[in-house]
């Protein structure tokens, strides 16, 4: 996303009601969802908007259509879970990358076999196994990955909770939603835009001043280059990535200490 004109500090530069954001809550197989919640449950937490996924983007009468034929068939999805295990051990060593993707396509696999398959064989009516496949699945994972959004959640700032109490009201985190337009903005660590949450809508402001053909940049959060690349199949240039790290295996540590 480019600025046509300048653009100033603290600008709306667009909104997004609601209404079109797309979750387990607004697509049109959210009753069923919600009725069946406890059948749903999953450590990624991720399968209702999955199967609302799944839904939307094989029926030719979804109101998010338009918005999901940006992605044709989710082909063009390019994170290291698509690469061949040659090339992750091979380009990958060390950076923690091909372990966190064999723990991913694991857990895709055990999701989708124990609790996504048996429920869409519940439904024919709404689902089919031939065309809702696993391989569908796991490329609308990587869609999730890369191009969903978490709401905060609101901070507790009452300090007379004792910890036993805290821990109590330790809230779940907010499930993932596609957050159209929101999406397109792609992500620096120096970031220039912000996604703001407010009750009726979410809208997208300028953080400092944009200058006339400046890319508007979105932030994905304080993710090192490893994080960006298994997630979103990209890495920030060196030095531009002020959150990058580098992870030091104990081993290599313990072997420091010891000589």
């Amino acid at each position: 996303m480019l600025a046509k004109e300048d653009i100033e500090e603290g600008e709306v530069l667009f909104t997004i009601p609601r209404s079109a954001l797309l979750h387990q809550e607004t697509t049109k197989v959210s009753a069923l969802l919600k009725k069946e919640k406890s059948f749903l449950e999953s450590s990624s937490g991720w399968v209702p908007l999955l199967l609302a996924l799944l839904y939307e983007s094989t029926s030719s009468k979804s109101y998010w259509k338009p918005y999901l034929s940006l992605w044709p068939g989710f082909k063009a999805l390019d994170q290291p879970m698509f690469w061949s295990k040659e090339e992750r051990d091979n380009l990958l060593k060390g950076t923690g990358i091909p372990e966190a993707v064999t723990t991913d396509l694991s857990n895709i696999q055990r999701e989708y076999t124990d609790i996504v398959l048996p429920f869409i064989m519940r439904h024919p009516e709404l689902w089919n196994p031939n065309t809702h496949t696993l391989e569908l699945y796991t490329q609308l994972v990587a869609f999730v990955m890369a191009y969903s959004f978490q709401e905060p959640q609101e901070e507790d700032d009452d300090e007379d909770d004792d910890e036993d109490d805290k821990e109590q009201e330790k809230k779940v985190p907010s499930p993932p939603m596609m957050v159209p337009m929101a999406d397109v903005l792609n992500h620096v660590s120096s970031h220039n835009a912000n996604l703001e949450f407010n009750p009726d809508s979410l809208r997208m402001v300028s953080l400092r001043h944009i200058l006339r053909g400046e890319e508007v940049f979105n932030t994905y959060g304080q993710m090192a280059n490893w994080q960006l690349l298994h997630m979103y199949g990209f890495t920030e240039p060196y030095p531009g990535n002020s959150n990058d790290t580098a992870d030091i295996p104990i081993s290599c540590l313990y072997q420091a200490a010891t000589q």
